[in-house]
């Protein structure tokens, strides 16, 4: 199972004494040679000939789009400023000949204006990518010119008012068709410096190629008297292997006797529980509170021993070269929700904070093994809240790099703690298999030593890194860099034009969190304002109220140091009144202060991390004044009791009737089969649309689930009927046994055991 055993079985094939019969290399020397260096010369012309190409090809790019499109952005550059210059005078002065000669300097400058956007609108040069947006802002610009100086000719309209007119209506246009052009300016400019580039990379490669030619002909000299040395060293070298095999059947014998004294403890821990607490239960059965919590405990440890269990078989499929990584589409929201529900219970117990903070996070939707992430981060994460004391931080935060050239977008995750750290040493040896630092303070802690083994085989697998920095008694950081693809079509952008320059609070003592909360409103086109704590927040309430600018929305942290959210909620409320939605925001569950919040004027709870899909959706939510009818639809669907039919096949009586319950529960209704010839017969002799949903296992007598599924799409198809959906609801559970599933014709793979969430989220697919 381990590394070890592994190294033992390669030491010794590569240390056979046996050579196998084959060619005498040194005879066939010139015939090498010479196909080599022929290979050189025609990858040396191929090199030469692609690098002139492609240096040729970046000239005649620049000349018809490159110089064009910098000439006119540069000019669209200047004459913003001077149109941003020009309607600021209308503040000063506005008489009819002043106005006149103000919309007379408009028309001027608009004439050599509008045809250099229209150039930049018009250009096929892969550098103004947003030429159009800039042709369509521009358009908006003239408008508002004109509606300015229509609105000075007004009589009795002051000077504050032209300037509100400005700051609102004409400076935000212009600044924002500055930012645009000044991306083109940027982009074609970089266009002419990758000419250079390129030329220079192109050169050197050429003369790199000229060297290996002449290098792979001094070499071929020598090769053969390598060869002839080359019988001696593998004399020698057989030597040598019999005596690391030796050693490394030692070490191997070792590692096994580590892990099984170390799985024995691990997993009799767990199962030592589950038997006591049964035992406990039994005793207890007209005591439904003592009966629950053993059975909360019982969960808890079942858990525990199956995450034992799942690592040494991941590790036996890593060792075996058998793991495959699935290509899902899935959303980080969603799994860093899914990572914070296991984590923060821990944390909690043991009063731990946990900081999670989503940075520049802009693709929220991607393409990747969404499980083996998980699992990655919930190792590392899982082992900060072990390895930290009562009352210590862990602090957990996603950053997104822009886009790579193949398409690729790199994400960080980062996970520190201030918990008992690592030796040098130890860091050195942490991802070796069965590896567990040999200190007091975790002596007692439960595992494998498989977990970070695990971890770094998977993100290396994923194309991903990993680092780790500890020191002992300061804490340790960990840092996983993993490539993703982003989801075509993944993040469908959630219209916020009609809350355009809504005023919008957010109150928080972790800086990074307000900076990233100001961030996403800001690049919303929202006025977003920031505060540091509670009393700061309630006077910044009070100022904007007396200066009847009121926030229209406000998110509020509910821990906070000193004032907490809940108490400055109470105190807003008590100074503005209850027109604002007030927003409680919490990496924790509200559930034990909804009461008091909402008593308080909370308006709704938004789930830390902070991602822009959610705050957006929020904030449409509780501050648009039509709210979509989708909204409310969606929330009806989340409680509503489903409709359907369900077709249960599984052999095994107990989980045959657990799986029943728990189907049973969301109102569907259940019918069962016992095997794969049962399935076929039920849903062959029932009526098209008889049943709505297939739950079908895949190892099972008389017939297995996938000759099964073959079975009933042969048979739907021969007979021109509408087969049901059919999911597989098994224990084999690696992604070689999805992919038989799928290929047999199942439309949906989940394994046991049942994750109540997905199978809530199956059921609701299929089922009315």
């Amino acid at each position: 199972m381990g590394s070890g055993a592994q190294d033992t079985r390669t030491a010794k094939a590569g240390g056979s004494g046996q050579r196998p019969a084959g060619r005498d290399w040194s005879v066939q020397l010139p015939a090498i040679a010479a196909a080599a260096l022929l290979v050189l010369l025609a990858a040396f012309f191929a090199v030469t000939l692609n690098n002139t190409m492609v240096t040729t090809a970046q000239i005649e790019a620049m000349r018809t789009g490159a110089y064009p499109v910098s000439v006119a952005a540069g000019r669209v550059e200047t004459q913003l400023v001077q149109m941003r210059t020009l309607a600021d005078r209308p503040i000063f002065v506005r008489s009819e000949e002043a106005l006149d000669s103000i919309d007379k300097s408009f028309a001027e400058i608009d004439a050599e204006l509008a045809e250099n956007i229209k150039i930049l609108a018009n250009s096929e040069d892969q550098s103004v990518m947003n030429g159009h947006d800039l042709e369509a802002e521009y358009r908006e610009l003239i408008r508002q010119q004109k509606a300015l100086v229509a609105y000075c000719r007004i009589e009795g309209v002051g000077d504050a008012q032209v300037q509100k007119f400005v700051d609102e209506n004409i400076q935000p246009l212009i600044a924002d068709l500055l930012a645009t052009n000044a991306v083109i300016l940027d982009r074609s400019t970089a266009a002419v410096e990758e000419l250079y580039a390129t030329g220079s990379e192109r050169g050197s490669q050429t003369v790199v190629w000229a060297v290996v030619l002449m290098v792979a002909v001094v070499v071929s000299l020598f090769l053969y008297l390598y060869l002839l040395r080359r019988r001696w060293v593998q004399q020698q070298q057989l030597q040598r292997n019999v005596e690391e095999a030796l050693q490394l059947a030692q070490s191997a014998s070792e590692a096994k006797s580590q892990f099984l004294s170390n799985m024995s403890h691990d997993i009799r821990t767990p199962m030592n529980a589950i038997v006591g607490l049964t035992t406990i239960a039994s005793s207890h059965v007209d005591d439904p509170e003592r009966i629950s919590e053993c059975l909360g405990r019982i969960t808890t440890s079942s858990k525990h021993l199956l995450c034992l269990i799942n690592d040494v078989l991941d590790m036996s499929k890593i060792e075996s070269g058998k793991i495959v990584l699935n290509e899902d589409r899935f959303s980080f929201p969603e799994m860093v929700s899914e990572l914070v529900t296991i984590v923060q219970p821990q944390a909690k117990a043991k009063e731990q904070r946990l900081e999670i903070v989503i940075g520049n996070v802009e693709q929220e939707t991607v393409v990747g093994d969404a499980m083996r992430l998980n699992q990655a981060l919930l190792n590392i994460l899982g082992n900060a809240v072990k390895y930290t004391p009562e009352g210590g931080m862990i602090r957990f935060a996603i950053n997104e790099e822009p886009a790579r050239p193949d398409g690729t977008r790199l994400y960080h995750f980062l996970v520190s703690d201030n918990g008992i750290g690592m030796s040098a040493e130890f860091v050195r040896h942490m991802f070796d298999p069965f590896e567990r630092e040999e200190k007091v303070a975790v002596s007692s802690t439960e595992g494998t030593g498989l977990g970070m083994a695990i971890t770094k085989n998977v993100v290396e697998m994923m194309g991903g890194t990993i680092e780790v920095e500890s020191a002992p008694g300061v804490g340790s950081a960990f840092k996983v860099t993993v490539p993703l693809r982003p989801a075509p079509d993944g993040d469908a952008d959630l219209d916020m034009s009609d809350l355009a320059g809504l005023r919008v609070l957010v109150v928080d003592d972790d800086a990074d969190v307000l900076a990233g909360a100001v961030d996403i409103l800001v690049g919303e086109g929202l006025r977003g304002e920031a505060a540091p704590n509670g009393y700061e927040a309630v006077a910044m309430v009070m100022n904007a109220h007396i200066e009847d600018d009121d926030y229209r929305a406000i998110v509020v942290d509910w821990v906070m140091t000193g004032m907490d959210g809940v108490e400055t909620v109470r105190q807003i409320r008590r100074k503005v009144g209850e027109a604002v939605p007030i927003i409680l925001l919490s990496a924790y569950d509200w559930t034990e202060v909804e009461d008091e919040a909402r008593a308080a004027g909370v308006t709704a709870f938004l789930s830390k991390p902070l991602f822009r899909s959610r705050l957006c959706q929020t904030l449409r939510r509780y501050c648009a004044e039509d709210r979509p009818a989708e909204e409310v639809a969606d929330e009806k669907r989340e409680s509503r009791q489903l409709q359907g039919r369900v077709l249960l096949v599984e052999d095994n009586e107990l989980n045959r009737d657990i799986a029943a319950e728990l189907i049973l529960q969301t109102g569907a209704l259940v019918e069962t089969a016992v095997n794969g010839a049962e399935a076929v017969e039920k849903v062959m002799q029932a009526q098209d649309g008889y049943y709505d949903l297939v739950f079908m296992d895949m190892r099972m007598p008389v017939m297995g689930g996938l000759e099964a599924t073959q079975t009933i799409c042969e048979l739907a198809r021969h007979e021109d009927r509408v087969r049901p959906p059919i999911v597989a609801m098994t224990a084999n559970a690696f992604s070689s046994d999805r992919a038989q599933a799928l290929a047999a014709g199942m439309d949906g793979f989940m394994a046991k055991p049942i994750d109540i969430r997905e199978l809530e989220r199956t059921l609701n697919k299929y089922l009315r």
